[in-house]
C-alpha cells in the first residue's frame, strides 16, 4: 500500500509541477505552490525530487515526452504534421518548451533524433542539403511556429497542411525537386 502512495504522490508532483512550469517558466516556478497544489508538503518535494532543476527535468522527461508524438526520420512531414497538432490541442506543451528553450537549453539529448535522420539521409530518404541537427531544429521550429497563435479549426487544418508541406520540401531529396 506504501508504495501505491508513494507513486501517487510522484505522479500529483509531476502533474502540478508541469502546470507551474508551463505557466510561469522555470525561474519563476515556486515549489512551495507546486506542494500545494500536489497536496503535500514543499519538503517532501525534495525528497522526491532534491530540488527543482531535478524536478524540472523529470517533467521534461516523463510528462512532456511521453505526450508527444513518435519521431520518424522517414516521415518527417507527418512527424511535424502530428507535433503541430499536439501543440494545438495542448498549448500547455509548446509554452513548456518555450520556456525550456529560453531557460535550460541543450539540456534534452536528441541523439538518437539526429542519428536517425543520418541514416535517412545516407539512405537518400532525406536531404543531405542540411546536417542532420539542422534538419531537426528546422522541423522542431517550423512544427510549433503557430503553436501560441489562436486558431480557429479551419485555420488548424490550413496551418497543419502548411507544416507539413514546408517540411516535405525541407527534406525532399535533391533528385526529387
Amino acid at each position: 500500500m506504501a508504495r501505491r502512495d508513494r507513486e501517487r504522490t510522484r505522479r500529483r508532483l509531476l502533474n502540478a509541477a508541469f502546470i507551474e512550469f508551463a505557466a510561469y517558466g522555470f525561474a519563476g516556478a515556486r515549489m512551495e505552490r507546486i506542494a500545494r497544489m500536489a497536496g503535500c508538503s514543499a519538503g517532501l518535494t525534495y525528497t522526491y525530487y532534491g530540488g527543482k532543476n531535478e524536478l524540472f527535468d523529470a517533467v521534461q522527461s516523463e510528462v512532456v515526452d511521453a505526450a508527444f508524438v513518435e519521431f520518424d526520420a522517414h516521415d518527417l512531414p507527418g512527424y511535424a504534421a502530428r507535433l503541430h497538432d499536439r501543440q494545438h490541442e495542448h498549448p500547455e506543451f509548446a509554452r513548456l518548451a518555450t520556456w525550456h528553450r529560453l531557460e535550460r537549453p541543450g539540456r534534452v539529448s536528441r541523439r538518437a533524433e539526429i542519428e536517425a535522420i543520418r541514416e535517412a539521409q545516407a539512405q537518400g530518404v532525406v536531404s543531405t542539403r542540411f546536417s542532420a541537427e539542422q534538419v531537426l531544429v528546422l522541423v522542431l521550429a517550423i512544427a510549433s511556429m503557430w503553436s501560441n497563435a489562436p486558431a480557429d479549426s479551419s485555420d488548424h487544418l490550413v496551418r497543419r497542411q502548411t507544416v507539413e508541406d514546408a517540411v516535405r520540401r525541407l527534406v525532399e531529396p535533391d533528385d526529387l525537386r
